[in-house]
């Protein structure tokens, strides 16, 4: 592009700044393709997205405003978590990797190599002891933390595995598939202690209660199932996506969830109803990505549109950025 033309872009775009209505807010914009994930920080000061334009950003949530770009996978990031402390975080990636991030610097602190294929879904035990990962090579592998180290490769899903969550005060993990199984891991051991049917297509999502006893897990065909992990079935469902589901979230408290779906919607559940509360529109194409801030007031959503966007739970509505 010639310094003209750029100049000429320059002034058209300061031009439809000053038309735009005063009070106008843009959405959190810098990805060149999906967001994949995100995760807001324990104090819930900033945020995390992951992408397939092979990069992870750095948000200041309140004033969503960009504040770092993460290089360093070599292909899509699927999923982001940050580490207790609100200092380090972990991504996976389509490049079969898991790197550790130091936010203060931008900049890689160490790599977890182990998974054949895609790492699609990361979790992080409460106290930030360990690391699960599920991946397209059929496996959900434990990392210890402290020493950057894998303890445990489980296997036995039949397909790829989608996404991974610990639960019973982190004595266990669920992982979910394409092989349509949800399935429960005890740690210390490695066996597999259950396996859950009941979807009837591809598993993509999985969220456990704080408590650890109860999960919810989504499907390509929209479904939104409800487990017991204790009795190890089935308790009920969550119906009204009208598209695949993407990912779940459960606030701290355990009495809502967040989904989000393939008809382009965000949705907010009462959990102890059964029963919807909102929902959210604004995407342009599926929502891929959603997470509860600490506090419960707000919800995140990063969408196949590339954008995130912050809602209002009590409202509805989009939150406008502070100044």
């Amino acid at each position: 592009m010639t310094m003209r033309a750029c100049a000429a872009v320059g002034m058209v775009t300061a031009i439809l700044a000053l038309l735009a209505p005063s009070g106008a807010r843009a959405d959190m914009v810098g990805h060149g393709a999906m967001v994949n994930g995100i995760a807001v920080s324990p104090d819930g000061l900033q945020l995390l997205s992951a992408s397939w334009d092979y990069t992870l950003r750095l948000w200041d949530l309140p004033r969503q405003r960009e504040l770092k770009v993460l290089d360093g996978h070599t292909a899509s990031v699927n999923a982001v978590v940050f580490l207790p402390d609100g200092k380090s975080a972990f991504s996976a990636s389509w490049d079969h990797s898991i790197i550790r991030w130091n936010l203060a610097s931008g900049k890689p602190s160490g790599h977890l190599k182990g998974h054949l294929n895609n790492v699609a879904g990361i979790a992080l035990s409460r106290d930030g002891r360990w690391l699960a990962s599920a991946s397209w090579d059929r496996t959900v592998k434990l990392w210890n933390v402290a020493a950057s180290r894998m303890e445990h490769s489980f296997e036995g899903h039949e397909a790829n595995v989608m996404q991974v969550a610990f639960a019973m005060d982190d004595r266990q993990l669920v992982s979910v598939g394409y092989d349509r199984s949800v399935r429960i891991w005890e740690i210390a051991s490695g066996k597999e202690l259950a396996v859950l049917n009941g979807h009837e297509t591809s598993v993509n999502a999985v969220a456990v209660t704080p408590d650890g006893k109860s999960a919810l897990t989504g499907s390509t065909d929209g479904a939104i199932k409800r487990w017991d992990l204790v009795a190890r079935r089935e308790t009920g469902s969550l119906p009204g996506h009208s598209g695949f589901i993407t990912s779940l979230a459960i606030s701290r408290d355990g009495r809502y969830a967040l989904s989000g779906g393939g008809d382009q919607l965000m949705r907010l559940w009462d959990l102890r109803e059964g029963r919807q509360l909102k929902q959210f529109a604004g995407h342009e194409k599926p929502v891929w990505s959603v997470a509860f801030t600490p506090d419960g007031k707000h919800a995140v959503s990063g969408g196949y549109d590339a954008v995130i966007k912050v809602w209002s739970l009590e409202t509805g509505a989009l939150v406008k950025p502070r100044n």
